[in-house]
């Protein structure tokens, strides 16, 4: 089935701003939109097909789509006759693709909420796939695991394939408030297990074989081999692997305490008596009134990175008590390991509905720590829902919501209707716009006189003539500008400019490099 949208390009380059690192930042990208607005219909899940096109569901209709990435054609595969959704976090959400999928096993796995008795349930489907020319179907399908719990809160629903050929499936907490009936720390017996009563799986992240069957070296975790991989999550949307065999995980926090985890066979992460680390500093329990340092599990295992602990990025610029929350609202996790962006190898990819941005998380050799803060990207006043990135590594590919609340460029502001609804946001690096790699320290030293409100510009580049400088807030905006540099020592005036901490960008035709400055 092909329905044609022309693919409407937006002349933007957007230079994106690098904190705490002191190397040239060479990183400008473009960014295009796929198709017209609303071309998805509550879009869910995104995947970078085998086929080179891109794969997505729709939560509400329950079509899964191939869109051509040149020129944003859709290709309609089906539409699932029994999805059930509200409107909420239920219908068709996650999709896995078999990597086999053009040769030996032509498989494509969903996930979808469906209506048993009056009762809402979640079931994991396996189809096959089918090609004549352009134009895609699925068909046949085959139920791997049904009589899921469902709700359409915390739902979660992430789904992949991981290099191991298991299915990693991820189970929402479902909104339960209450510690007492939250069952994301209760775990089944084995007679449950027998009976195929999977009642105990909210808060967990699943294990399956690609038939559905439990995997033999599944955790044992209370005598029971089961499903369950690792428990103790509230709402986890993100779901990825590295190519070091590492999974990785996002998951939406209380009202703070957003986080980024390791996850690993058996372990616990704490909810609902723990958000974000072990320090007491719970901003909502949902409920489960406690001092996270009491509890105890000797399989408990603290997130890579909270994001972010209360008033840890509070700004009195903030007035709007749902914006001054601190959560980012994550929504899916990708993970960078291409040199086509040198400055970006080795890191996690964030997608935040509330803030409209990615956030770019730089990891250690071993990919087992974050090195230095969060880095903002690619700021739209949207809700970016799932993110992918091209196997070349040159363009990041992210969903949008067809609707909601997020916020303006500041952070602070809430924005009620979204720019792009309903689309495909594509953000390609301009390979023509990149510049020499340096160290900033090679090149210049900068410091300050507090007492006569002047700042100095030491370049030590000699060979370089007509630099111009900026001076960028925390929320992006040019708040001086110096023109007509040249190499040795530049003075400058700053008066009225707010203490604070500051991005100082260096430029010329040849060289584009920042550092961060506090200025007293």
């Amino acid at each position: 089935m092909r329905l044609s949208n022309a693919v409407q390009t937006i002349l933007l380059v957007l230079f994106v701003l690098v904190a705490n690192t002191n190397h040239a930042q060479n990183e400008t990208f473009t960014m295009t939109q796929i198709g017209s607005n609303n071309l998805l219909n509550s879009a869910w899940d995104l995947n970078y097909g085998p086929d080179n096109y891109l794969w997505v569901t729709e939560k509400t209709t329950g079509i899964v789509a191939r869109i051509n990435p040149s020129n944003g054609q859709r290709d309609n595969l089906i539409q699932i006759a029994d999805v059930s959704s509200t409107g909420g976090q239920d219908g068709l959400i996650g999709m896995a693709i078999h990597p086999e999928l053009l040769s030996t096993n032509p498989y494509v796995y969903v996930s979808y909420t469906y209506l048993a008795q009056g009762q809402r349930k979640q079931k994991i489907v396996r189809y096959t796939y089918q090609i004549n020319g352009n134009d895609g179907s699925l068909a046949s399908p085959f139920i791997l695991i049904s009589n899921l719990p469902a709700s359409n809160d915390h739902n979660s629903g992430r789904l992949i394939i991981g290099s191991d050929l298991k299915i990693y499936y991820t189970i929402g907490d479902q909104g339960v408030k209450n510690c007492n009936t939250n069952l994301a720390q209760f775990l089944p017996t084995q007679q449950e297990i027998n009976a195929q009563n999977w009642a105990n799986y909210p808060g967990k992240i699943l294990r399956l074989n690609l038939d559905g069957t439990i995997p033999s070296d599944n955790p044992e975790i209370n005598g029971v081999v089961s499903h369950i991989y690792t428990y103790g999550h509230r709402n986890p949307q993100g779901l990825v692997f590295g190519s070091n065999g590492i999974l990785y995980s996002d998951e939406h926090g209380p009202s703070s305490d957003d986080e980024v985890n390791i996850i690993n066979s058996g372990k616990n992460y704490g909810w609902p008596f723990v958000a974000g680390v072990k320090d007491n500093l719970m901003y909502d329990s949902d409920g489960c009134l406690t001092t996270e340092t009491s509890f105890t599990a000797p399989n408990y295992q603290d997130p890579l990175l909270s994001m972010f602990l209360p008033n840890a990025y509070k700004d009195p610029a903030c007035t709007d008590s749902w914006m001054c929350r601190p959560n980012i609202a994550p929504s899916s996790i990708a993970v960078y390991e291409s040199n086509a962006i040198p400055n970006w190898t080795n890191s996690l990819l964030i997608t935040s509905l509330k803030k409209g941005r990615v956030y770019r998380l730089k990891l250690d050799a071993n990919g087992t720590a974050v090195v230095g803060e969060p880095i903002q990207h690619f700021y739209t006043p949207n809700r970016y829902r799932d993110i992918v990135v091209s196997p070349d590594g040159k363009s990041i590919y992210i969903i949008t919501d067809s609707s909601g609340k997020t916020s303006d460029a500041s952070g602070f502001n809430q924005v009620s209707s979204v720019q792009n609804p309903g689309t495909i946001l594509k953000f390609t690096v301009n390979e023509s716009l990149s510049v020499e790699n340096l160290n900033a320290d090679d090149v210049f030293k900068t410091w300050q006189n507090s007492t006569f409100n002047k700042l100095y510009i030491d370049i030590k580049k000699s060979n370089e003539t007509n630099f111009k400088a900026e001076l960028i807030n925390t929320l992006g905006q040019v708040v001086k500008q110096f023109t007509e540099l040249e190499s040795g020592l530049n003075e400058f005036s700053i008066n009225n400019v707010p203490s604070g901490i500051y991005i100082l960008k260096l430029y010329n035709s040849n060289l584009f490099l920042h550092k961060q400055i506090l200025l007293n």
